[in-house]
C-alpha cells in the first residue's frame, strides 16, 4: 500500500483511481486502433503483438508497449508518420484560430487535484525528469496520446497530442507563458503558476489556446488548480475531453513524483525557486 494519496474532483465530482485507469485503458485502445489502420506494428520487449493481443493487454504492459515502440520509432519518424494527422490538425486549429478573438470568452476547463505526501517540490523533480529524458518514452507513459516530445532548458516543449480526444494529434510549440498571459486571476496564496501558450509548429500560428495550471504546497502535500483556456469557436466536446486527458496525464505525474526522494540540497534549492516565483507573482 502506497504512503500517498491523490484525490482528483471534476466539476465537483470526485474521480478514483479505477476510474482515470478505466479512461487510460480506453485511449490505449483508441491509438492501438491508429496504429494497427497504419499498418505499424507495435512491440512488447521486441515480441510483435496481434491486434488482439494488444486489445487484451492489461494496464501495465499496455504502456510498457506502447512506449517502447515509441522509442525505437524514434522522433524523426514519428514526425514523418503522422505528418497526415498534424496537417489535418493545423487545418483545424487554423480555423479554430481565424474565428475567434484572442483572450475572449474562453471556454474554461478546470479539473482540481489534492496530494498528501507528495509534495510541491516533488512534482518539480518530476518536471526536471521529464525534461532530462527528453525522449518518447517516459511521455508515452504519461499518456498514450503523447507522440511525440521534445524539450528545452528556456521550458519550450515541442509536442504532439491530441487535444481533448478530439479528432487528430497536433503538432504544437508550447511556450511558457507569463503574468501578462494568464487568462484569469490566480487564487489567493497560490505558491506556483504554470502557463503556457500555444502555436502551430509547422505555420507558427497562435491557436489562441492557452493552459494555466496553479499549484499550492499545503502542510502534507499540495493542492493544484489545473486550467486549459479554449478558444470560442473550438468545438465544445474538447474542453470536455480535455478534463480526462488532465486526469490521466497529471495522474501519472504525480505517481511518479511521488518516487522522488529529494536530498536536502534539493529541498533547500527547489524551496527557494517556488518561494522567488510565489514573490514575482505577487509583484
Amino acid at each position: 500500500m502506497s504512503d500517498y494519496e491523490i484525490k482528483f474532483t471534476v466539476d465537483g465530482k470526485e474521480v478514483t483511481q479505477q476510474e482515470i485507469r478505466d479512461i487510460e485503458l480506453e485511449r490505449y485502445h483508441h491509438v492501438f486502433n491508429i496504429f494497427h489502420d497504419k499498418q505499424l506494428d507495435i512491440k512488447l520487449n521486441d515480441k510483435v503483438l496481434t491486434f488482439e493481443e494488444l486489445m487484451a493487454l492489461p494496464l501495465a504492459d499496455a504502456k510498457v508497449a506502447l512506449a517502447q515502440t515509441r522509442e525505437a520509432m524514434g522522433k524523426e519518424k514519428t514526425l514523418e508518420v503522422f505528418k497526415p494527422e498534424t496537417d489535418r490538425a493545423d487545418e483545424m486549429w487554423e480555423e479554430i484560430a481565424n474565428t475567434s478573438e484572442l483572450g475572449k470568452n474562453f471556454q474554461e476547463a478546470y479539473v482540481n487535484v489534492e496530494t498528501k505526501n507528495i509534495s510541491l517540490v516533488q512534482f518539480m523533480m518530476f518536471n526536471q525528469l521529464l525534461m532530462k529524458k527528453n525522449n518518447l518514452y517516459l511521455p508515452s507513459t504519461i499518456h498514450p496520446e503523447h507522440y511525440y516530445f521534445e524539450a528545452d532548458k528556456t521550458g519550450k516543449q515541442t509536442i504532439i497530442e491530441t487535444f481533448g480526444m478530439y479528432k487528430d494529434p497536433t503538432y504544437m510549440d508550447l511556450r511558457p507563458g507569463g503574468k501578462e498571459d494568464y487568462p484569469v486571476k490566480p487564487d489567493e496564496g497560490v505558491d506556483l503558476v504554470m502557463a503556457g501558450k500555444t502555436y502551430l509548429m509547422n505555420t507558427n500560428e497562435d491557436t489562441k489556446m492557452l493552459g494555466m495550471h496553479q499549484l499550492t504546497q499545503t502542510k502534507d502535500g499540495m493542492k493544484v488548480k489545473l486550467g486549459v483556456f479554449l478558444p470560442e469557436s473550438a468545438p465544445k466536446s474538447i474542453a470536455e475531453g480535455h478534463k480526462k486527458h488532465l486526469l490521466v496525464e497529471f495522474n501519472n505525474g504525480l505517481h511518479i513524483a511521488a518516487e522522488q526522494k529529494p536530498s536536502f540540497l534539493q529541498k533547500k534549492a527547489l524551496g527557494a525557486a517556488i518561494n522567488h516565483m510565489k514573490k514575482k507573482n505577487q509583484e
